[in-house]
């Protein structure tokens, strides 16, 4: 049997969500860590900014193909030595990353980027072009445009082992196929999202994508995955201090556990 799902369960998927700044500058800190070779110190520091962990890791992988680019640009040698060190920082954390939080998927990524030759450098760029495509394309509502740009990014992330870029192209292409109205291939889409942004600890991606899956699974009947879904909704409302979204999440459990 079908649910019917609160208006502001959909709404909540659309909807930005603003963090507090870091009182630590995790950037920095890593930093020194990695220079100094401290692993436990690096897991401790993840372990406590989880959210913040992969963007600091990534400041050394994008920063280094930003690094790449430039010399490309102005048409200077690149500095061989500083790509080097710079992604022997962003594993080094990686690896630290998976250490804190039980994973592998950090190392997998950062060692997959430290790796790229100039044609996979470029075809990461075109990934971030195509869900860029794909964002323009669903807030003007043309879906199946959305499909195609979101699915390509998809497709160009994952060959890479670019974990993030291919969690944003499901995404992309979870709210497109949403539009379409094909629900099931939506909740493919939205629940491997999921599982790849809880891995990589993007906890407001993760909860975006959950809600999405939550939504889904009620409005397809498919009552015990929507219930458990909504559930780790509702934990990730909390943790992120969404109190509206807590409200109406509560709401659904409380419908879905009703017999």
């Amino acid at each position: 049997m079908k649910l019917t799902v609160p208006a502001f369960v959909a709404a909540l998927v659309l909807v930005p969500l603003v963090f507090a700044a870091q009182e630590e500058d995790v950037v920095g800190r890593f930093a020194e860590l990695a220079k100094a070779g401290d692993t436990a110190a690096t897991v401790e520091l993840w372990k406590k900014h989880p959210d913040a962990t992969l963007g600091a890791i990534d400041e050394y992988l994008e920063g280094s193909l930003a690094t790449i680019e430039q010399a490309a640009q102005e048409k200077q040698a690149v500095d061989s030595k500083q790509i080097e060190e710079m992604h022997a920082t962003a594993v080094f954390g990686a690896l630290a990353a998976d250490q804190a939080f039980g994973t592998t998927i950090f190392a997998d990524y950062a060692s997959a980027f430290a790796g790229f030759d100039g044609g996979e450098q470029k075809a990461f760029r075109r990934g971030q072009g195509a869900h860029g495509e794909a964002r323009k394309a669903l807030k003007a509502k043309q879906f199946d445009e959305a499909l195609k740009r979101a699915t390509e990014c998809r497709d160009l992330a994952q060959p890479l082992g670019d974990w993030w870029g291919t969690a944003m192209g499901l995404g992309a292409m979870g709210a497109a196929c949403e539009g379409l109205g094909k629900q099931a291939e939506a909740l493919n889409c939205h629940a491997q999202a999921a599982q790849i942004y809880h891995d990589l600890r993007l906890t407001g991606n993760e909860y975006q994508e959950t809600v999405a899956v939550a939504k889904l699974c009620a409005e397809l009947g498919r009552k015990p995955r929507a219930k458990v879904a909504a559930t780790r909704a509702l934990e990730l409302a909390k943790q992120l201090g969404d109190a509206d979204g807590a409200k109406v999440l509560e709401a659904l459990v409380a419908k879905l556990g009703a017999k």
